[in-house]
């Protein structure tokens, strides 16, 4: 007699004979996300007695063997509890210590009859045509097979859900195929195909946004950097402006950062684009050709700027105007008032 499965989590082999002879050529492995396996789950509880329980056996479609089987009779059984085959086996199987404890001669004993019922042969059967009428047909057979066995009459319950191999895998219920040579081969060349695509369609991606004026680098955060006396309004900031900013963030910003402060270098960046929308303007301005800063303006303030060498002599000969104006009007009014005084005292 078999020894029972009594860990529900452990994946017992307990069909490893199939069918195959020998000379014949192994049946090709199917792919993985087509469903090749089968999982018949059945629950049987008791109509008479104080026994019941359920399986799930997996197996194989094409050579009929068991990968996974978890055989579970309790006794006595806890008759609120009630398992719907028709869930998921990983679910179902979780719920097999709720129907009570295990009966380990009991439980040896129905699985005798689930290998003499259940062969290789008949689970390949199965898998070619679990119709509801196949699944009924099998469910009473197990039925009385168990009856006859337990001396107990039960109600049972049956359902089939097919499997791809990679859920096993995921399950580790299976181990993953080692591919071939060949196979190795195959992929190392399709992802070299698919980084060249990959290239190819970046940089027309690039060129394209190019053409259209689309910034495709990297957009880092900045900040305002106000100077209330010489600053000058964000709503009159144009492109070409030089302007003073703070790099704000991680990340690339972090990097730009640290490479303005290793080399003693200020913040001063040309703005590029200035978007004015509902309740903010964005002001754009360039790093470099991979990286442009955005600052997010909600209120008007005087932003500190750096000044145009050509602007500032325009300010410093209208500066140089206005003070020998000054000047040449006080000379002007000091001649005036020694004419009075000499008219006065002289003539």
């Amino acid at each position: 007699m078999a020894a029972p499965t009594n860990n529900f989590l452990d994946v017992t082999d307990i069909a490893a004979e199939t069918e195959i002879r020998p000379e014949q050529p192994p049946i090709p492995e199917a792919p993985k996300d087509v469903p090749g396996y089968l999982a018949l789950k059945f629950t049987f509880a008791p109509s008479r007695g104080d026994m019941g329980g359920a399986f799930c056996v997996i197996f194989e479609g094409q050579s009929g063997k068991t990968v996974f089987q978890v055989f579970w009779l309790a006794k006595p059984y806890a008759g609120s509890v009630i398992i719907e085959p028709a869930k998921d086996w990983r679910n179902f199987v979780k719920r097999f210590p709720q129907l009570g404890p295990l009966d380990k001669e009991w439980s040896g004993k129905l699985q005798e009859q689930l290998k003499e019922i259940f062969t290789p042969a008949e689970k390949r059967k199965l898998f070619e045509n679990y119709t509801k009428v196949k699944l009924r047909q099998l469910e009473s057979i197990l039925r009385r097979a168990f009856e006859t066995v337990s001396q107990c009459v039960f109600s049972a319950a049956i359902d089939a859900e097919p499997i791809a191999r990679h859920e096993l895998e995921r399950a580790k219920v299976l181990k993953p195929i080692e591919p071939t040579p060949e196979e190795l081969e195959r992929r190392k060349k399709a992802e070299e195909e698919k980084k060249k695509q990959e290239e190819a369609e970046d940089e027309a991606r690039k060129a394209q946004a190019k053409e259209e004026g689309i910034f495709e680098g990297t957009l880092i955060k900045c900040g305002a950097v106000v100077d209330p006396v010489k600053g000058k309004p964000s709503s009159e900031i144009m492109p070409g402006d030089i302007i003073e900013v703070s790099i704000e963030g991680d990340g690339a910003s972090a990097l730009v950062r640290k490479f303005l402060e290793e080399n003693d270098m200020q913040p001063l960046f040309p703005v590029e684009e200035v978007k004015k929308l509902e309740g903010k303007t964005l002001i754009y301005v360039r790093i470099n050709d991979e990286i442009r800063g955005f600052i997010n303006v909600t209120k008007d303030i005087r932003m500190k700027i750096k000044e145009n060498p050509a602007d500032v002599a325009r300010q410093e000969k209208a500066s140089h105007f206005v003070e020998d104006m000054f000047f040449f009007g006080l000379l002007g009014a000091a001649l005036i008032g020694l004419l009075f005084v000499i008219r006065y005292f002289f003539l």
